[in-house]
């Protein structure tokens, strides 16, 4: 259900209420079982950011597996020596 959550509110959402949330308990005039709820809502709220930027991750990796063959090939053909290039010459 947590993933659902996470999936469902943007990271910036998500961070914005944890930072509202840190600014009450940090002003200290709450009681202590409000504070206490905040902490675990707090809590909660940063596995959800784990699990954002996890998926983020996970979506970059894709990604990236996707093109570094073509990278790797485009390397190849830019590292080798143009045709006039002393490196192609026999040395004999």
């Amino acid at each position: 259900m947590a993933a659902k959550k996470a999936a469902d509110q943007s990271f910036e959402l998500l961070y914005q209420q944890l930072e509202e949330k840190a600014r009450m308990l940090e002003a200290g005039n709450l009681p202590l079982e409000a504070s206490l709820k905040l902490y675990e809502d707090g809590a909660a709220l940063v596995d959800q950011l784990r699990e954002v930027l996890d998926a983020a991750e996970l979506r970059i990796r894709t990604v990236q597996s996707r093109t570094e063959p073509a990278v790797a090939a485009l390397r190849e053909v830019g590292e080798m020596p143009d045709e006039g290039d002393d490196e192609w010459e026999d040395e004999s």
